[in-house]
């Protein structure tokens, strides 16, 4: 299992100002174009805008299994475990 943070459109001195606060050692991809953003959006083609950040679950094909705006802990631990048990 591989946990990647995608942050989208903001500049990289914002990006690591993020990085650094959170204290985080998740790898870290800069999305400055919005491309990456722009497939997890709420319309296709559209922006992908939330009061919190986009959770995405991909399996091995890289099929989206779990897309949501709002984390729920269970949903994330039931795609993950049913993942995994596959």
């Amino acid at each position: 299992m591989v946990f990647w943070l995608i942050n989208g459109e903001d500049s990289y001195e914002e990006a690591w100002e993020f990085i650094a606060e959170a204290e985080t050692t998740l790898p870290t991809l800069l999305d400055t174009t919005g491309v990456m953003s722009g497939q997890y959006s709420r319309e296709e083609g559209g922006s992908s805008y939330a009061p919190y950040p986009v959770q995405v679950i991909l399996d091995r094909e890289g099929v989206i299994r779990y897309l949501s705006y709002q984390y729920d802990a269970d949903l994330v631990t039931d795609t993950i475990s049913a993942l995994l048990a596959e």
